[in-house]
């Protein structure tokens, strides 16, 4: 127990005498919380087209409705599709609406498809939400319609994935670099105490983030904790069981910091990108979307969604943090004997 407990000590000693990753570890993760969600809010306005060939009383209605919505930047009047058309070729315009005899035309400017929908979502509800037939919308697990609430865990996931990953992989690969690997081998420090002790270290130092991320986020942006907080911490120690294998297995595959960057950056650009972080799992192909089960980015961002969105608790996210466990447990087994045999 006293060598685990120096072990643990020796990690804090380095991180504190090391300024420049003392600040990362501490500044880094507010600055992005703090810069990022409010550069995309999903308040989206959109500049519309309006060609009226009909002239009818319905027409001139819907085109009050359109003029007079919040959802709409801008609404422009055309005589004739042509010129809407040129508009569009040029910028200006995210969809034209034209009003003709036989009914109601919408072109949408598809360079953006998922802007395109929202504006297709957005005049459909404006023009054709029928008075005689009322609908309610009711919106849940996020009734303040905030996006930036939906941005806030995948960006306390992506930061907690950086930190670790990249931490006790660095930190590995150093210390080979420095000999003091080959000095701790000649000590009475087995590798199980050696490896334990980064282990815990680094749980503990992911959780102080996570905490701080998010007492940030409830200070600043309102974000509420739907769930227990406790379950949440259990959530964030099982999703540190595999990434800090990841970190494990990359060091003990790279001799240098520099082929570890390397390695890192690739693994982590695969994980994130097809984790579901910026995209729904609907949205994928059904290859990509199959990736999730080798995928603990993905179980981290699902679990932490459900645990504060919806207030799930540890026993209803059970399958997530069983899968979660059987990867942690392959990656720093495989770590483990990788060292034991280097």
């Amino acid at each position: 127990m006293k060598l685990l407990i120096a072990t643990i000590f020796k990690e804090f000693l380095q991180l504190v005498r090391n300024r420049v990753l003392l600040f990362l570890v501490s500044a880094c993760p507010i600055i992005l919380l703090g810069v990022i969600p409010l550069s995309f809010d999903g308040s989206t306005r959109f500049r519309a087209g309006v060609c009226d060939m009909d002239g009818s009383y319905e027409s001139q209605k819907m085109l009050g409705e359109l003029s007079n919505s919040r959802l709409f930047e801008s609404v422009f009047y055309f005589g004739s599709m042509w010129e809407a058309e040129r508009e569009m070729d040029r910028g200006s315009l995210d969809l034209i609406v034209c009003f003709a005899p036989g009914g109601v035309q919408i072109v949408l400017d598809g360079t953006f498809p998922r802007r395109a929908l929202s504006s297709l979502y957005s005049t459909e509800k404006i023009l054709f939400l029928s008075d005689d037939v009322p609908v309610v919308f009711q919106t849940l697990f996020n009734a303040g319609r905030r996006y930036n609430h939906f941005s806030l865990i995948s960006l306390i996931v992506l930061v907690i994935t950086l930190i670790g990953t990249a931490l006790v992989t660095l930190n590995l690969v150093k210390e080979r670099e420095s000999g003091l690997e080959e000095q701790l081998r000649a000590t009475t420090i087995n590798r199980f105490v050696y490896f334990s002790g980064k282990f815990i270290f680094f749980v503990l130092l992911c959780l102080f983030e996570i905490i701080l991320c998010l007492l940030f986020c409830k200070l600043v942006y309102g974000l509420e904790n739907q769930g227990s907080f406790a379950g949440y911490l259990i959530v964030n120690m099982v999703f540190l069981f595999p990434l800090l294998g990841i970190g494990f297995v990359i060091a003990s595959y790279s001799n240098t910091q520099l082929r570890a960057v390397y390695i890192l950056t690739i693994v982590l650009i695969l994980l994130i990108m097809l984790s579901s972080m910026f995209t729904h799992l609907s949205s994928m192909p059904q290859w990509a979307a199959a990736t999730r089960f080798v995928n603990p980015v993905y179980y981290g961002i699902e679990s932490s969604r459900m645990v504060i969105f919806k207030g799930a608790s540890v026993w209803d996210i059970a399958p997530l943090l069983g899968w979660m466990l059987i990867l942690g447990l392959f990656l720093n087994s495989l770590a483990f004997f990788r060292f034991r045999k280097a």
